[in-house]
């Protein structure tokens, strides 16, 4: 990133990092509140007001002036947010939530990305505030449309806007072509997937940390697409209608490890069947019957 942050376009331009202080991180932390405060100077730390937000000032995001128009950005600072980013690319909530790039300065961007938020929200009929959670950004990536993102890119005005992934925490550009069609919303499709977000999220965040935490998984690889994998999943789980969150996330995380092995496998759908009266007994249902796949069987991870 110090390369996009430091040339010859983005240097007259103030370039800004974006943080959730609703996710606390150790003192010790070169990120953290108190060692931002030491290092940049509270004048280039702007707090945004979310109005969505029941909570005092102090847990609303902060938006870090890194650099000003024609100033160099220091390499080590980056490296940092880029560690951090990495570290977090799977919690459930993530301090590092964008770098932002614009001719506004600290004030004016920071009531920008309210305004931009309220109006989605208000075009939504709910709250929605994308640039707080770098997962809602690239679920919105990957998973929708071509209209359903440049409907958000024509929100993003006066900004250029950059999301850690889970893929390591590398920065990923919310940038996206003008489409035939532009949309007026967000398509019905999407609004459907977006209600289950959380429950994508939980599996593809349990799916990662699994392949860390058991010895049999390390070697799976975390394909590009599992956030549309993950979404298709949890899709075929409401369709074969389960409802217990554990049944769900049962079903996403052995689709996810055995694919179309698992979720075409003939006698794992007639237990499937048979959970639909009995919610949350899938797990048990089919560890029971020990069906065996690729010379393995069936765990509660």
């Amino acid at each position: 990133m110090i390369d996009v942050l430091n040339n010859r376009y983005n240097f007259f331009k103030y370039r800004y990092l974006l943080v959730d202080n609703l996710v606390v991180l150790n003192e010790m932390s070169y990120l953290s509140k108190s060692s931002l405060l030491t290092y940049f100077g509270e004048q280039n730390l702007t707090t945004v007001l979310r109005t969505d937000l029941d909570y005092d000032p102090s847990q609303c995001p902060t938006l870090i002036t890194l650099a000003k128009p024609e100033q160099f950005l220091d390499i080590e600072v980056i490296a940092e947010i880029s560690e951090q980013a990495a570290i977090e690319c799977f919690w459930p909530k993530r301090y590092v939530c964008s770098y932002i790039i614009s001719d506004l300065n600290p004030a004016k961007i920071a009531q920008q990305l309210v305004n931009i938020g309220n109006n989605i929200a208000t075009t939504l009929k709910e709250p929605y505030y994308p640039f707080f959670e770098p997962f809602r950004m690239q679920f919105l990536h990957e998973v929708g449309s071509a209209a359903d993102r440049y409907w958000l890119n024509q929100k993003l005005t006066d900004i250029d806007y950059y999301y850690p992934s889970i893929y390591n925490g590398e920065f990923i550009q919310y940038k996206v072509a003008q489409p035939d069609q532009p949309n007026q919303n967000w398509s019905e499709s999407y609004l459907y997937r977006l209600k289950h977000i959380r429950i994508i999220h939980t599996l593809v965040n349990t799916w990662a940390n699994n392949r860390l935490q058991f010895q049999e998984q390390q070697q799976l690889s975390l394909v590009k697409d599992v956030i549309v994998q993950s979404t298709q999943l949890v899709e075929q789980a409401y369709q074969l209608n389960l409802t217990d969150i554990e049944d769900i996330l049962f079903w996403g995380l052995n689709g996810l490890r055995y694919q179309s092995d698992f979720t075409q496998h003939p006698q794992v759908l007639a237990l499937t069947k048979q959970t639909q009266t009995q919610p949350g007994t899938l797990s048990k249902r089919l560890i029971d019957a020990k069906i065996k796949i690729e010379n393995d069987s069936f765990s509660r991870q």
